[in-house]
């Protein structure tokens, strides 16, 4: 059966980022029947001009009462009963009605608030690794700044928030004067942050695990790693590759199973500096991994295995590939695209 028979319609939010951008794209490439509906909280995203889709406004998830209204008043207008969210603020705000809102009819591919906030505050995760006895950076999470003093690890460190997106707030102070003096500086501006050992080695030496579970079984991983960022210290991908190495998905699918049960999608970042170091985790993405696209093209179109899966287990026989790896050799830099904005949009000014 084709996606648009599965399914009534799909809500893709987070549209101006690669993840919502990412899912939008493969679901067209898998069902151009199937409706789309993509939803941004900036009227400029490019994901609302994609061809094909139909475009709403969101208002931020910080407001979780109110964004929920607003999902909901869209999957009504547009019939649609399935909700795919492109950020971990929108998944934290639908987390906690996602069982409800699923016996109504309309499906939120997210795991339970108490598994998603592993995704969301690093400090928690770290915990919870350790606490399972793999791999970890060397980690300070102090409460006050006199905590500083117990950081008996090398210099430069990496100063980060628990909970933030991409490289903000991540600084990387060379001396222990120079931690005390940004680490107050942080905190205020991003909330409570940890110090962490600084694993050496570029983009190349950061992968991706990228999954998709069903209520705590895994139906699929991939596994690819960065190529290049923007910024080049750490941050989005803008060159990636896909990658073979058992070892290192295996340590992924281990973060994932000692933190789950997940469901949905979630994308385990590991940092491995040689061949034949230790891969150090860096964090959890409870949403689609920025370079699922690359997926797509390469031949597993995991969002749209998403679809399946929600409209039942038994729609996924024969559409993962038998082949091991379940993807082809590939790799992909995201380029500029000029898109044209019609006058008066909406939200505009």
């Amino acid at each position: 059966m084709m996606l648009h028979e599965l399914s009534s319609g799909v809500l893709v939010t987070g549209v101006g980022a690669p993840p919502g951008l990412g899912t939008v794209r493969s679901l067209k490439l898998a069902d151009s029947a199937l409706k789309i509906v993509a939803a941004d909280l900036n009227p400029l995203a490019a994901g609302l001009f994609e061809p094909g889709v139909e475009a709403r406004l969101l208002p931020a998830a910080g407001n979780a009462d109110a964004y929920r209204a607003a999902v909901r008043e869209i999957c009504a207008t547009h019939q649609l009963d399935i909700i795919i969210p492109g950020s971990e603020a929108e998944a934290a705000a639908l987390a906690p009605v996602a069982r409800d809102w699923a016996r109504q009819g309309l499906r939120v591919p997210v795991p339970d608030p108490e598994v998603l906030r592993f995704g969301i505050d690093k400090g928690l995760l770290l915990t919870r690794i350790a606490e399972a006895g793999l791999p970890l950076p060397r980690t300070l999470q102090p409460d006050t700044a006199a905590d500083l003093d117990s950081w008996d690890g090398d210099f430069p460190c990496v100063l980060k928030p628990r909970c933030s997106r991409g490289a903000r707030g991540v600084s990387y102070p060379a001396d222990m004067a120079t931690l005390k003096r940004d680490w107050p500086q942080t905190v205020a501006e991003h909330g409570p942050s940890l110090v962490q050992q600084r694993i050496p080695g570029g983009p190349e030496t950061i992968y991706t695990i990228g999954t998709l579970w069903n209520r705590g079984e895994l139906v699929i991983s991939t596994l690819h790693r960065k190529l290049q960022t923007n910024p080049p210290s750490g941050g989005a991908a803008i060159a990636g590759e896909t990658v073979v190495d058992a070892r290192l998905t295996e340590a992924g699918l281990a973060v994932l199973r000692a933190t789950g049960p997940w469901h949905g999608l979630a994308a385990v970042e590991l940092k491995r500096p040689s061949p034949d170091a230790l891969p150090y985790l860096l964090e959890i993405n409870p949403r689609m991994w920025g370079f699922g696209y690359l997926m797509t093209l390469a031949g597993l179109n995991v969002p749209a295995l998403l679809v399946r899966m929600l409209a039942g287990a038994e729609h996924l026989d024969g559409h993962i590939p038998s082949t091991i790896p379940p993807y082809a050799p590939m790799r992909m830099v995201r380029s500029w695209q000029d898109v044209e904005v019609p006058l008066g949009v909406k939200g505009i000014t």
